[in-house]
């Protein structure tokens, strides 16, 4: 990995330099990359360890040796960079310390932590106008948009279970009930589209069901084989997620 090539973007990305349609297919891409995932978490990294003073200790170290370099012969400032050399050394060498050693004594991620680092709201786009159902559809898709989850439910309830956009409706059920806290419901909607054999959320069920089931405290062998199952099956749309929480919780 060479997080060089990525560095730019990540680094507008955090500064919001990036324009909204950029910084969306930036989320996107972390989402299939796990290289750009790999990389941005070590840039992520960075600044946590950067916070703890590192990067003002150089700063004044450097502005010292600056003035230092003003005011002393040649011969000064030769001890001068001497001393920044090993000063920057040390410095390099504390943060490949703490990006190597660190890993191996953090606790492990809760399953709050993991599972929001993993969950994403569905995107109130491409939306279409028609029947009754898919006016609803739209509805709810605009109040999950506006966190307004209980008028999100109340519009995917006019949708009745022989309709062909009822799993789509559970779909969206589910991260309505995820925005109301209400688990079990949201558990139980992801589930019912998992089984289905609707393409475009069959799989977006089965990855959510599993976030939910881990959000709710709820993991167990069955969950952790699901999981194993999406990770090997290199067509399933979350295998890359899926290999990299399976890290994360061992």
């Amino acid at each position: 990995m060479k997080i060089e090539n990525y560095y730019d973007r990540i680094d507008q990305y955090h500064t919001g330099e990036l324009s909204d349609n950029d910084s969306k297919n930036f989320e996107r891409e972390l989402n299939s990359n796990e290289e750009l995932r790999n990389a941005e978490e070590l840039y992520r990294l960075s600044l946590n360890v950067l916070d703890y003073g590192v990067e003002e200790n150089l700063r004044k170290d450097l502005k010292n040796w600056a003035a230092e370099g003003k005011d002393t012969s040649k011969g000064g400032r030769i001890i001068s960079l001497r001393s920044m050399i090993f000063v920057l050394s040390a410095a390099a060498s504390v943060l490949l310390l703490i990006f190597f050693v660190a890993p191996y004594f953090m606790p492990q991620p809760s399953s709050a932590e993991l599972f929001a680092s993993y969950y994403q709201t569905p995107e109130a786009s491409n939306l279409r106008g028609g029947s009754v159902p898919q006016n609803a559809i739209n509805a709810a898709k605009k109040a999950l948009a506006e966190e307004s989850y209980a008028d999100a439910v109340e519009d995917l309830a006019k949708i009745p279970s022989g309709d062909p956009l009822y799993i789509e409706a559970q779909f969206y059920l589910g991260h309505a009930m995820i925005g109301l806290n209400n688990l079990p419901a949201a558990k139980n909607a992801f589930e019912l589209v998992a089984a289905s054999t609707e393409i475009k959320f069959q799989e977006k069920g089965e990855w959510n069901y599993l976030l939910v089931c881990l959000k709710a405290d709820q993991w167990n062998d069955i969950c952790e084989a699901k999981l194993t199952t999406i990770a090997q099956d290199a067509d399933h749309s979350f295998s890359a997620q899926a290999k990299e929480l399976l890290k994360k919780m061992k």
